[in-house]
């Protein structure tokens, strides 16, 4: 599977993580939130306070699935999904050139151009 079909599948087919996967989805973004902040901020406070709101995480579970990094969480997580899911998944690919539409609605290829509307 290539890292656009796992993006694809993670982020519209999120309400078919387990609560652990989307636990490490909010802790990964949450990280890149604080990482990506304002310099000047106290990040212990900060960080106390994204672990009060729950978007932070200390679940060596959760931390587990992360461990590898980011990609490799969403490919595994992707993978997973395929595996359990499979006929909820729907990969919306375009009719003229069989590459994934940018979403699963999508009836326009950001690839070749091709329209679906009217079909």
């Amino acid at each position: 599977m290539d890292k656009e079909t796992a993006y694809y599948i993670v982020t519209y087919f999120s309400h078919l993580l387990t609560d652990k996967e989307k636990l490490a989805v909010k802790h990964s973004s949450s990280i890149i939130k604080i990482e990506s902040g304002d310099k000047t901020t106290n990040l212990v406070s900060l960080t106390k306070i994204y672990k009060e709101r729950g978007w932070l995480t200390d679940d060596q579970t959760v931390l587990d699935l992360l461990k590898d990094g980011w990609d490799n969480f969403e490919l595994k997580t992707a993978q997973r999904i395929l595996k359990d899911y499979g006929d909820k998944v729907l990969l919306n690919n375009c009719p003229e050139c069989g590459k994934l539409a940018r979403t699963p609605r999508a009836k326009f290829c950001r690839h070749c151009g091709h329209d679906w509307h009217d079909k």
